[in-house]
């Protein structure tokens, strides 16, 4: 890289002297100016050696990694067919990753294992860019947030929002699901919308039932990440709501972390 006088004695940018000058004017501005998801790591550059999926990698070292702040369509797995956009985003990512030269900057989440012991890590390529958000951005998958992984939250919604509103990638047909036309069978993650029916304590949770027979649920431990949350007028609200449907004592069932995981609507 040349220095900030050669660049500055440059009367006629080259392309090269340009992106001499950009690049020193970008390491000058706070980060914060330039938006969360760009970052100049220093870290080392990890050599890829697979795009498994739309959002998982695996390195040259064994080590299996899942991005954080994203969500993407299935692949086919057993009995499962391919979810809609799921091969066009791991050929996204595989794309991203070739014009990196297989080589990226992994900076690991404050949680840095999830409990299938992947890597939690945002990934750039060799010139600083978030790669997440560029996967968001062109409509790949969905924002997701689980605490305490909380670096780029803001940057990955404003992604996932342009990408919505532009209706590009998988926003062109996805609409979020009423409760109350969810399959009986459902699994996996799902963009929801519903009535608050009725609104539960139990010792450990709030619990907002929604009709069609769907209940969120947000552990008391939780309940700082939802700040300002009026527990006593939840009931006959509508929301949007995020996340992955499990059952328990047969009930379909949302755990919710955090509040980017919960839309309001009119």
């Amino acid at each position: 890289m040349c220095g900030l006088k050669l660049c500055f004695k440059l009367e006629k940018f080259s392309t090269g002297g340009l992106l001499c000058f950009c690049l020193i004017f970008l390491n000058l501005i706070p980060q914060s100016a330039i938006g969360a998801c760009y970052h100049w790591s220093q870290s080392e550059l990890q050599t890829v050696r697979r795009v498994i999926d739309g959002d998982t990698l695996l390195l040259n070292s064994g080590e299996k990694v899942r991005l954080i702040g994203i969500n993407t369509p299935e692949l086919a797995r057993k009995r499962h067919p391919a979810e809609t956009y799921a091969r066009r985003a791991k050929a996204r990512l595989k794309a991203l990753v070739a014009a990196s030269g297989s080589k990226l900057y992994l900076q690991y989440g404050r949680e840095s294992r999830d409990r299938y012991h992947r890597s939690l890590a945002h990934i750039y390529n060799k010139s600083g860019r978030n790669l997440t958000e560029q996967l968001l951005r062109e409509g790949f998958g969905y924002a997701t947030v689980f605490p305490p992984n909380l670096r780029n939250i803001d940057c990955y919604q404003q992604a996932e929002k342009r990408a919505r509103e532009s209706k590009v990638g998988l926003w062109r047909n996805r609409q979020p699901i009423s409760a109350v036309d969810l399959p009986p069978n459902a699994g996996g993650f799902y963009l929801l919308q519903g009535l608050i029916k009725r609104v539960g304590k139990s010792r450990r949770s709030l619990w907002l039932n929604l009709e069609g027979g769907v209940a969120l649920r947000i552990d008391w431990q939780d309940m700082h990440s939802f700040p300002g949350l009026q527990v006593d007028a939840l009931e006959g609200r509508r929301l949007e709501a995020r996340g992955w449907i499990y059952r328990r004592k047969g009930e379909r069932r949302i755990q919710l972390r955090h509040q980017a995981a919960v839309r309001w609507l009119p």
